[in-house]
């Protein structure tokens, strides 16, 4: 009985072992199903992440072109631009140099020096002491010296407003009977400072701006009264220093417009003194119209 018994528990047993042997082969089986999900799961959020990434650099790769492109368009365009100012700057030296041998071909022209008669002389010097910072007078030439700073604006032959009233007493000076028998010379000059571009426009060289503020302050005499059958204008550029331009260029003594009174029997050539007032008038009329134009 006891044998049977025994019998009994061990066929129990036995039955219940394949029952658990395939409980722990299905957990195992989930396990390593659960972790394939994840798996792939994770390998899907990569290939998602590597998919961003190649468009990221694609599109990084085609900015890089496109600057790469427009660096070459501009690196094109600034070598041309180098060439250009390389021709211009030769160009420039060429015209310089020409200039200086015009500058040394043509003859010293010498104003005459004249002695003024004493009430000229001393209406002149009241005139300098009655406006100290605008002008200078030379009696041994009998001349008056504007500075071109206070004149004109810088690269400009326009006269400026300031100097309207010391240039209205010239005028009255000049008008009067004292001066009646002298010719009035105005003569421009610059320093040796090259011309801007901007001034370029109007005034390609200093022998041009000079000769340019001459003819600005020949009109503003005019408007003050001085008939322009008695008037000159010249320009020496920076040809006439009165002091050496430093090496660096520009001096403020160099840069002036000079007026000088020469008596008419020492007139200046082409200056015609015999002109009737009638003549004279027409003369007036028709240099008033071409101004205006």
């Amino acid at each position: 009985m006891r044998g049977l018994r025994m019998m009994c528990v061990l066929a129990g047993i036995a039955g219940l072992l394949p029952l658990s042997t395939g409980c722990v082969s299905r957990d195992e089986f989930l396990r390593t199903e659960f972790a394939r999900r994840k798996a792939a799961e994770r390998a899907d959020a990569l290939e998602r992440d590597l998919a961003d990434e190649r468009n990221k650099t694609m599109a990084l790769e085609a900015e890089r072109e496109a600057l790469r492109r427009e660096l070459d368009t501009k690196t094109a365009y600034a070598e041309t631009l180098r060439g250009e100012n390389e021709r211009l700057d030769a160009f420039v030296r060429k015209l310089q140099e020409q200039i200086d041998q015009l500058a040394k071909g043509v003859g010293r022209v010498e104003v005459v020096e004249v002695k003024l008669p004493p009430e000229l002389d001393r209406a002149l010097k009241d005139l300098a002491a009655q406006y100290p910072d605008q002008i200078e007078y030379d009696e041994k030439q009998g001349a008056v010296r504007w500075k071109s700073d206070l004149t004109f604006g810088k690269g400009s032959a326009d006269v400026q407003a300031t100097v309207d009233a010391s240039l209205k007493a010239f005028a009255d000076i000049v008008n009067s009977a004292a001066a009646s028998q002298f010719e009035v010379v105005i003569v421009g000059h610059t320093d040796n400072l090259r011309i801007g571009p901007v001034t370029a426009k109007l005034h390609p060289t200093n022998w041009h701006l000079s000769a340019h503020r001459a003819i600005g302050v020949m009109f503003k005499l005019r408007d003050f009264g001085v008939e322009q059958t008695r008037m000159a204008v010249m320009g020496y550029g920076e040809f006439r220093p009165r002091m050496p331009n430093p090496p660096s260029g520009g001096r403020e003594e160099n840069r002036r417009v000079e007026i000088f009174l020469v008596s008419r029997k020492d007139r200046v050539p082409g200056m015609d003194t015999s002109m009737s007032s009638a003549s004279r008038g027409t003369r007036d009329i028709l240099a008033g119209q071409s101004s205006d134009e």
